[in-house]
């Protein structure tokens, strides 16, 4: 281990020296008591410490290194709130992958006609993507994929759905009423 990096493991060791009790409250504030998740909320506040040390000021005054804590376990907790709020995709398991049944490609999927009645408006390059969005890429595997940057992927992907929204909604205002010839 070279001295830059023993020095980094010192500062980071010091941070959590001075502020773990800070921590430690905000985290069970934050989790209302429930102690696993104070305890799963101060990790990732930790993780996020180390994470971003290089981006704290050498020769930053006590406050300012209180504040920066404090913006990074606030971001942590955002994070984690949201994380918490989505849907984790999980891939299957081996066991389970032997007991879902095959796919007949061999039918025509309904869902595949109204993708490609909508893709038909993007062009090539947006419908590539909408490919890649359609089997569930996020925007960090759509940026490797496409070689773009990440937040050109994200760009991208609100593009195309903004596309796909407004088509939608002109053709659906498009269609006739129901008959009421029942």
């Amino acid at each position: 281990m070279d001295d830059s990096e023993t020095r980094l493991y010192e500062k980071y060791d010091s941070l959590i020296a001075r502020y773990g009790e800070m921590i430690e409250r905000f985290c069970m504030l934050r989790s209302m008591g429930n102690r696993s998740r104070c305890a799963e909320l101060r990790a990732d506040c930790y993780i996020s410490l180390w994470r971003y040390l290089p981006s704290l000021r050498e020769g930053a005054s006590p406050r300012q290194e209180a504040a920066w804590v404090i913006w990074n376990c606030r971001s942590t907790f955002s994070h984690f709130r949201y994380r918490r709020q989505t849907h984790q995709f999980l891939p299957l398991s081996i066991d389970i992958a032997d007991s879902v049944p095959a796919v007949d490609n061999t039918a025509e999927d309904p869902l595949d006609e109204t993708l490609d009645a909508l893709s038909s408006l993007l062009t090539p390059r947006e419908r590539q993507a909408f490919g890649l969005i359609a089997k569930g890429y996020s925007a960090e595997d759509l940026a490797k994929e496409l070689g773009i940057k990440h937040r050109s992927a994200v760009l991208l992907r609100h593009r195309i759905i903004e596309k796909l929204r407004n088509n939608f909604a002109s053709r659906s205002d498009s269609k006739p009423p129901p008959s009421d010839n029942s």
